[in-house]
């Protein structure tokens, strides 16, 4: 993708305003040569970020189920198991899968979805499995919240790696336009204590999940996979 915008002139030309950027053809790239991220989060003039419109369209790395629990995105017990979905700025993704690393101005993006607990047709706690014909299947319900990850050491020098996490509330949509960056303690000190420097505090990379793993010909079949160009 080689529309690009610096990602600092872009916070200062759009801070009021909503949305998100997609970035203009300035001939920008990273020490890889490769594009820079082609997405930045706005913020406004409170510095919170916006929500950025499109993310679903961005490469879909996982799904992952997570049981019953305490959602670190409003400290509240989940009223169903969830389902994660998590999805990578387009240009992000090419260049951690070519180079193993994590550009400035990197967005990911984790939206939330309940399992479906009909009684009708899906058996109780804990799982919630679903029977379809023969097989037994476990379905989400509804979309109920979103969170969203940036690399930005110049705006967040102190947090670690440059990362700081945002949530749009845990509610079906529409989400919370704005986000307030979360303080450490509601998500980048499990990164900080749990992931660590050399994965780049990235959950997903340490647990080597499908659509970040770049041994043998990983790396070509994701990028393949992710990307059309």
């Amino acid at each position: 993708m080689a529309r690009l915008i610096s990602y600092a002139c872009l916070i200062a030309a759009t801070a009021l305003v909503a949305g998100y950027a997609a970035a203009e053809d300035n001939g920008e790239t990273v020490r890889s040569g490769l594009p820079a991220p082609g997405v930045s989060l706005v913020f406004n003039e409170e510095g919170q970020a916006a929500l950025p419109k499109g993310y679903r369209s961005w490469v879909h790395t996982y799904t992952a189920w997570e049981t019953i629990a305490t959602s670190f995105l409003d400290g509240k017990v989940t009223k169903t198991p969830e389902l994660h979905s998590v999805y990578v700025e387009p240009n992000t993704y090419r260049i951690f899968m070519t180079t193993g690393e994590w550009p400035e101005g990197s967005l990911m993006v984790k939206e939330f979805s309940t399992t479906n607990t009909d009684p009708n047709e899906c058996s109780g706690p804990p799982a919630y499995t679903c029977k379809l014909g023969t097989d037994t299947v476990i379905f989400p319900q509804e979309r109920t919240g979103v969170a969203v990850m940036l690399k930005d050491n110049e705006r967040y020098a102190e947090e670690a790696g440059g990362w700081v996490y945002f949530s749009f509330g845990h509610q079906a949509p529409p989400y919370e336009k704005f986000s307030p960056a979360r303080d450490r303690a509601q998500c980048a000190q499990c990164h900080i204590d749990h992931v660590g420097p050399k994965d780049d505090y990235v959950w997903s990379v340490k647990l080597n999940q499908p659509g970040f793993r770049r041994d043998g010909d990983n790396v070509k079949l994701n990028l393949e996979a992710g990307l059309a160009e």
